[in-house]
């Protein structure tokens, strides 16, 4: 038996476009079971359960294999059913217009429906399907003998190959799932609640082919209260001829439309999202563009959501068919005057709703306000302390979350100058890939050279070169600073020690120089060493066992207290600096003051290397190792030790042991002896070069 709507449907699906959010689907089959559940009276049991089924088997991607939402509602009864199979029938209530049924079937090819129902006194098995082609067919109910359970399936199949939809699903991790259905449905079981009705538990689920399921019930107590709520109004306005231009006015004889909000505080890890959003029929439709409200952002570890929300927003004709925008007009649409808008009715504008949606914001979220200020005077502060141009701090200040740290803000701000520089060398390359056009017999050669030495030179403006400038000059007093450390001639080096004291830290003067003991981050000037090793995520001075990577994963496994005792284990040793460098290697240095003898502490590093490698939490096989002082001779080196082209000893191929088990090599390290005064002369040499180019070098001698 088959049925064709009382419309045309595939014109139907023409007209009325899918929805933007891939998962409306869901939404559309949650807002259904809700209004099914609520139908009934309080006795019997609420709940929905949303299954999503994946097929995993493929490891580096999973697939939606069907959707299936079950809930305890009244389901399709014989009135249900009549209104189900005519399109844009209203008569449902709840403000609905008849058509979020045809958003499963712009996106999945097969909706199947089995729903046990009560007519009368009896109980009744439902089951009708629906595609593109056919709206409901395979439709057939059957009178239960036994009573039954009110019970309601709807199973989406077949998610149609659109690439947004099919990334969407595949890419969705169930934590964000549980995030979504909380933040989406919390106004709406708030407000259910204060019309005396009880929310129905929501059961998630995501079931696998191979990985084993994952489930969590959402309880009524689970949806916080509101932490805050208010009230705001927005009057009617009717366009006038304003001396040539559109001008706006309070018609007489309207009321203001009334809104209200309310804010959501969910712990930080519950949600994803931190933002504030116009809502229909309780759900999120819009999203209020707010710059205080960072999506990602955390504040005191909660996120906020706020919903706006009102009789107007939800009527059926302000909100698109699609349900992920509203239809309601905006002045800025009205643009040019005619005789047309003038006789046009007065109207609440979106643009006078979100202009005190925001100024609710400005309110709500004053204290997050201020805490956004302070984080972007860090970023500009930070910048000027590194010597970032202003510009780049300034696109870094658009982005900074409260929850960054000094850390964060200085990788970013490195990050930014670098994507900055990466577009000025891409412009340069274009221009020096002209030079294949270039003569050199020509007589017109030195003016063509000219001119392309001025584009390029164009592309350095006046205050790159300042902040250059001072880039370099920074370098050069910490290469200054370091030539005067190991002549001793720093005032801190000549006082008298204090009371207590027997010998003065010579090596401190020199690793805090570099590389300020007992931080971490990329606040340092590990440049002197490598110019890649400040944009590693690094340690100074910092226990083994307390070292993690950027991910917050230990370096280090949990040794059991008897292991270590028995290995006698030195696992709070602290390598001078520590660099977590590419997947698999790791880079450690090591400072000895100017009279001490490199060659009595060549094992040290090795000692960490067998250490880390032993009990890595994450594999770690390759090491690079620097032994840096003043005081060696070549003659106390292994024969292992061979002289580099820069004049420095280097061990290549140092075997690491596997000492727990078949000590068999499980990593291999390698270790450089560079004299100080070596990598001064080097740094003092590569600010040169740049003193010379900005015309600086005058100045620097």
């Amino acid at each position: 038996m088959r049925k064709n709507p009382f419309s045309d449907l595939q014109g139907m699906l023409n007209l009325i476009k899918a929805s933007k959010n891939p998962f409306s689907p869901i939404v559309e089959a949650l807002n259904n079971s809700l209004e099914s559940i609520f139908k009934l009276d309080e006795s019997g049991d609420r709940n929905i359960t949303i299954e999503l089924c994946f097929n995993d088997q493929d490891e580096n991607s999973k697939q939606l294999e069907f959707i299936e939402i079950t809930d305890s509602g009244a389901g399709f009864n014989k009135e249900s059913f009549e209104r189900f199979e005519r399109l844009l029938d209203r008569s449902k209530g709840f403000n609905n217009r008849g058509s979020g049924r045809l958003q499963y079937l712009h996106r999945f090819g097969e909706v199947s429906v089995k729903s046990i129902y009560r007519q009368n006194e009896g109980y009744y098995l439902r089951k009708f399907s629906s595609c593109k082609d056919n709206f409901i067919y395979d439709d057939s109910v059957s009178e239960l003998i036994d009573k039954n359970n009110l019970k309601t399936t709807v199973t989406l199949k077949q998610l149609r190959n659109h690439k947004k939809d099919n990334t969407s699903y595949s890419k969705l991790k169930f934590s964000s799932f549980v995030s979504w259905v909380k933040s989406q449905f919390a106004l709406r079981a708030y407000l259910e609640l204060t019309k005396g009705k009880v929310f129905p538990t929501i059961n998630l689920k995501f079931t696998y082919q191979v990985a084993e399921s994952e489930t969590l019930t959402i309880k009524p107590d689970d949806f916080p209260k509101p932490t805050n709520s208010g009230d705001f109004y927005v009057n009617y306005q009717e366009s006038f001829d304003d001396n040539g231009e559109v001008g706006w006015r309070k018609p007489k004889g309207f009321k203001p439309e009334k809104f209200s909000w309310c804010v959501f505080s969910f712990p930080a890890d519950d949600v994803d999202i931190h933002g504030a959003f116009l809502c229909s029929k309780d759900i999120p439709v819009e999203e209020v563009k707010n710059s205080v409200l960072k999506k990602s952002n955390g504040h005191l570890g909660n996120k906020m959501i706020t919903a706006f929300y009102g009789d107007f927003l939800d009527k059926p004709d302000n909100v698109n068919h699609s349900v992920d925008s509203f239809t309601i007009p905006n002045k800025a649409d009205v643009k040019e005057l005619s005789n047309s808008i003038f006789d046009a009715e007065a109207e609440v504008y979106i643009d006078d709703i979100i202009e005190q949606a925001n100024k609710q914001l400005k309110l709500i979220y004053k204290e997050i306000e201020l805490a956004q200020e302070s984080a972007e005077r860090k970023v500009m502060l930070l910048a000027k302390e590194l010597g970032i141009s202003s510009h780049i701090a300034m696109s870094v200040k658009k982005i900074v979350k409260l929850s960054d740290n000094e850390e964060i803000i200085t990788k970013n701000l490195h990050i930014e100058e670098a994507k900055y520089i990466a577009d000025k060398s891409n412009k340069a390359r274009k221009v020096i890939e002209q030079l294949e056009l270039m003569d050199p017999t020509a007589t017109n050669y030195q003016k063509d050279l000219e001119k392309k030495s001025e584009e390029l030179s164009s592309l350095i403006d006046a205050q790159n070169k300042e902040e250059l400038s001072k880039y370099v000059v920074r370098r050069e007093l910490v290469a200054k600073l370091l030539d005067k450390i190991l002549n001793n001639d720093l005032v801190a080096q000549k006082k008298d020690l204090s009371a207590g004291k027997s010998r003065r830290d010579k090596e401190g003067f020199i690793h805090d120089l570099v590389f300020k003991r007992k931080s971490k981050g990329n606040l340092n000037d590990l440049w002197i060493l490598d110019e890649e090793f400040i944009y590693f995520d690094s340690f100074s001075d910092v226990p083994l066992n307390k070292i993690k990577s950027e991910s917050g994963l230990f370096m280090l496994k949990d040794i059991p207290l008897e292991e270590i005792k028995k290995l006698q284990l030195k696992i709070a040793k602290r390598p001078d600096i520590f660099i977590f460098a590419d997947e698999g290697k790791c880079v450690l240095v090591e400072f000895k003051a100017a009279d001490i003898d490199l060659s009595e502490h060549l094992q040290q590093t090795e000692k960490y290397c067998t250490l880390i490698a032993n009990f890595s939490t994450k594999k770690i096989e390759k090491f690079y190792c620097y032994l840096i002082g003043e005081d060696f001779s070549p003659f106390d080196l292994p024969s292992e030790y061979d002289q580099t082209v820069n004049g420095t000893w280097l061990r290549e191929k140092i075997k690491i042991i596997d000492k727990t088990a078949m000590r068999n090599v499980i990593a291999y390290g390698q270790q450089e002896l560079i004299k100080l005064s070596d990598i001064a002369t080097r740094a003092h040499r590569r600010n040169k070069s740049f003193a010379e180019k900005l015309g600086m070098d005058t100045f620097m001698d």
